[in-house]
């Protein structure tokens, strides 16, 4: 169906709280949930960038099993961020990548911390701070499941500083 564009968007969200060594600063978010169709049977997984929805079998196992995995015939969905550098605020958009005139929202009704980590990263004088987060958010969409529902997602905000000089 999609694939090798939802080959990379998924290895890219197995990446997503990886960095390189890189002199440069890295910023990464990204969630999973289980959608309430089909007796909770299908996902929903999004990063800055791209959101998707699968079946649920793809929020079993680690990062690293999406890089091993093909979803070329498993991508129900695809779609874009509409503005990628905005972070996980309140109200998140994205639209089909096929027809960008049709959407789906994630409006954020609770949020709750469930891990904060900072520590020193590498040799250099950088820090990285993970952050975990349960959210719930309402859905509603134009494509894939209309909606509208609420959807319980597990969240991470990863950010690594530059090197201080």
């Amino acid at each position: 169906m999609v694939g090798h564009t939802s080959r990379c968007c998924l290895a890219a969200i197995a990446l997503m709280a990886l960095t390189s060594a890189a002199g440069a600063s890295a910023w990464s978010y990204g969630c999973k949930g289980a959608l309430p169709v089909f007796n909770d049977s299908e996902a929903i997984i999004f990063n800055r960038e791209q959101l998707f929805l699968l079946p649920k079998a793809w929020l079993k196992g680690s990062l690293r099993d999406l890089l091993l995995r093909d979803a070329s015939d498993d991508v129900i969905a695809i779609a874009k961020s509409a503005d990628m550098n905005s972070g996980l605020v309140a109200n998140m958009v994205f639209t089909l990548l096929d027809h960008p005139d049709q959407k789906l929202t994630l409006t954020e009704k609770s949020s709750k911390t469930t891990s904060d980590v900072r520590r020193r990263a590498g040799a250099q004088p950088r820090f990285e701070q993970t952050t975990i987060y349960t959210k719930v958010y309402h859905y509603v969409s134009d494509f894939g499941y209309l909606g509208p529902f609420d959807v319980k997602m597990d969240c991470i905000n990863y950010v690594l500083s530059a090197p201080v000089r």
